[in-house]
């Protein structure tokens, strides 16, 4: 039986240091400046809106819609976290994709034969333009609509990890030094 050499050894572990670096990369993680949607997880308390100010691995700081205070919030006691994708713009493109598509189809169908020919020049391609720009506009205006009603996006995220090594100093003085290990 063959024994591993350091090279070998450390190979293996960088491959699997990136491999478990491959599968966390999905994970949508909390930001300062993010807007997110918190779920206390006390019952009956409704989710809170706003922008993160300060954030720690066990502390989410945010300012609520509206400008009201800074609220805390600990991990231990979130249910969940959203964070916001923004609003969708999907249905706006397909309808202005759409709508071209259309007017352009429009655009043929009303020269077809020589109902386009005025004094000898062919004015398919000016028709075919035309109706392909309005289809467009109406399209786009169509999905803008629906965008709209859908509204706001959200994706579960989760609050950043701990730092390998941490030195936190609390209010009272007390000075705390914590390590962290990930396997």
């Amino acid at each position: 039986m063959r024994r591993f050499s350091i090279r070998t050894a450390c190979s293996v572990a960088l491959l699997l240091a990136c491999a478990s670096a491959l599968s966390a990369s999905d994970t949508t993680l909390v930001s300062q400046g993010a807007r997110v949607k918190v779920f206390p997880a006390m019952t009956g308390a409704e989710p809170v809106i706003g922008e993160v100010v300060k954030l720690a691995y066990d502390t989410l700081v945010i300012v609520p819609k509206g400008n009201g205070s800074a609220q805390t919030f600990y991990s231990s006691d979130l249910r969940k976290i959203e964070v916001s994708q923004g609003k969708g713009k999907t249905y706006t493109v397909i309808g202005f994709l759409g709508g071209i598509a259309v007017g352009a189809g429009v655009g043929i169908a009303t020269c077809s034969g020589d109902k386009c020919d005025l004094y000898g020049s062919d004015l398919t391609v000016l028709s075919v333009l035309t109706h392909a720009g309005i289809g467009g506009l109406v399209g786009a205006g169509i999905g803008a609509l629906i965008d709209l009603s859908i509204g706001e996006r959200w994706k579960e995220a989760d609050m950043p990890p701990p730092p390998p090594v941490a030195l936190n100093v609390g209010q009272d003085g007390s000075v705390r030094l914590a390590f962290s290990i990930r396997l």
